[in-house]
């Protein structure tokens, strides 16, 4: 990974958790551990920032799609995916971003809606092979999931958990999230599986172990 992309990774765990538009280029220096002239070396100023946190989504969607055909060997790894970007934005960041920057918001809701509307596919193709439970609608499995993770994180961002319960809870919620939804409950994560189930706490923590204390 390039300096830039370094750089970049470590201000999208600060702006997800933070949003962007009360952080100024000092402060986003600061948390970021590097000087404001190295940021300003790659960064001329915060819409820079702002469109490069933008791009590494879509460039993720791009890397990740959702597969075209279900199997058993990528439906773990598909559903890991999309929790993953389930947690890898925020209200306050949409919002935010909305408002200041409407044009990369656009661009950022019609990845993710497409995105969603395949991952929608998927599971009814799943539920049709008898991989996904059928009892419930697809939609709802994906709501259900959204609404699991967004609430953890936000629970996180808020103080109402400590970055340890929050650990604790997602590892617990995964594993809910695989057994309530997969027909054969005794499915197995490959290593490379698991190993990823790790980049999702590893960018839970880098993400949120920088979140402000909450107000009181």
């Amino acid at each position: 990974m390039d300096p830039k992309e370094t750089l970049t990774v470590r201000l999208n765990h600060i702006i997800l958790s933070q949003g962007f538009r009360q952080l100024s280029m000092v402060d986003l220096a600061k948390q970021a551990g590097v000087s404001r002239a190295k940021l300003y070396i790659y960064f001329k100023n915060k819409d820079e920032i702002v469109a490069a946190v933008v791009e590494r989504r879509l460039r993720f969607l791009e890397k990740y799609p959702v597969p075209a055909q279900v199997t058993a060997a990528n439906l773990i790894p598909t559903i890991l995916n999309a929790l993953l970007l389930m947690g890898s934005t925020t209200t306050q960041f949409e919002h935010e971003l909305q408002e200041v920057y409407p044009q990369q918001y656009r661009l950022f809701m019609q990845a993710s809606d497409t995105y969603h509307q395949q991952l929608l596919l998927y599971y009814q193709a799943a539920q049709a092979q008898h991989l996904v439970v059928a009892d419930v609608p697809a939609d709802y499995l994906l709501f259900q999931s959204q609404v699991a993770v967004r609430g953890t994180l936000r629970a996180v961002q808020t103080g109402q958990l400590t970055l340890e319960r929050g650990e604790a809870y997602l590892k617990v919620g995964l594993t809910l999230q695989l057994r309530a939804q997969l027909v054969a409950t005794n499915v197995t994560m490959s290593p490379a599986t698991r190993a990823f189930s790790q980049v999702i706490l590893n960018e839970y923590y880098d993400t949120y172990a920088r979140r402000k204390p909450a107000a009181h």
